[in-house]
């Protein structure tokens, strides 16, 4: 049983308590037996304009279930077959675009959400509770920039991660972070981190530039070089290494995924100065 209709569907922090068991986002299957009203009913439902009432009504309702949990401004699209169908929780699609999103302490600039079968069937319970009656594979792409990381990694849970990581390096005297963020430049990432290493006085700015790749659905830096070698006398190899654990690209999609949400990265690139992304979601049916 899932929390709400909208936070089955949505991913990318939308999605929350999903108990569903995981499954592979690149081998779902649109469902082939629509079980709608008849043929008469749904017409009706649109010469009435029954349907487009509907629909509106459900997009209202939708938009206010997001802004509960998430800052940002919504649009959103819903399709129906007809009002009755849509009442017993059958629709076409349902896309969802959002600017200056906020979520669990993630930003983003934009992000398009829509499903991506014909036929979606979800039933909302008196309690609140919904029934996913068919798997809901949706499409995500998602728009972020140099000032969306730099305040992400402000967060709460960025730092609690960069403690942890003090601590190793710590255990085991190999250097402390003091400070990070994040500069794109020449459609490169540049990751900047301020450390104090053992017996050196002061902290030392570490500039490293990487590209970004996708790896088994995660984005990775890659083809990591130090930049400012002037720290050619001090070994950084520990500090490089250690970069996609700090990656706050991958942090940002792994704190949405603790929801329970089964998102995989299929693309990102670097242009203009910002972070686009596509990503695949699969919400697994509840009924077998």
């Amino acid at each position: 049983m899932k929390k709400s209709i909208v936070t089955c569907i949505l991913g990318l922090g939308f999605l929350i308590g999903m108990n569903s068991a995981q499954a592979s986002c690149e081998s779902y299957v649109c469902p082939q037996n629509f079980e709608l009203t008849s043929s008469t009913s749904r017409f009706f439902s649109h010469v009435t304009g029954q349907n487009f009432l509907a629909e509106k009504i459900g997009e209202s309702a939708i938009k206010k279930a997001i802004k509960k949990d998430t800052q940002g401004d919504f649009k959103v699209k819903l399709g129906s077959y007809s009002a009755r169908d849509l009442k017993s929780g059958k629709f076409k699609s349902l896309e969802i675009s959002g600017k200056d999103i906020v979520v669990d302490g993630v930003y983003i600039s934009k992000a398009d959400i829509k499903t991506l079968c014909d036929y979606n069937y979800i039933v909302q319970q008196k309690n609140g509770d919904v029934t996913v009656m068919e798997d809901v594979p949706v499409g995500i792409s998602l728009e972020m920039s140099e000032a969306d990381l730099n305040k992400t990694m402000m967060s709460k849970d960025y730092k609690r991660l960069l403690n942890d990581l003090n601590t190793i390096g710590g255990a085991f005297n190999i250097f402390t972070i003091d400070s990070t963020y994040i500069k794109i430049k020449n459609n490169k990432i540049y990751y900047v981190m301020k450390i104090a290493i053992p017996f050196i006085r002061g902290t030392q700015e570490v500039v490293i530039a990487a590209d970004l790749r996708v790896k088994n659905g995660e984005i990775t830096f890659a083809n990591a070089e130090l930049v400012n070698n002037h720290h050619s006398n001090t070994d950084l190899s520990k500090i490089s290494s250690m970069l996609n654990y700090i990656n706050p690209l991958d942090f940002s999609v792994k704190i949405l995924e603790n929801k329970d949400a089964n998102l995989s990265i299929q693309n990102v690139s670097l242009e203009d100065g910002k972070i686009l992304m596509d990503a695949h979601m699969l919400v697994l049916k509840d009924v077998k």
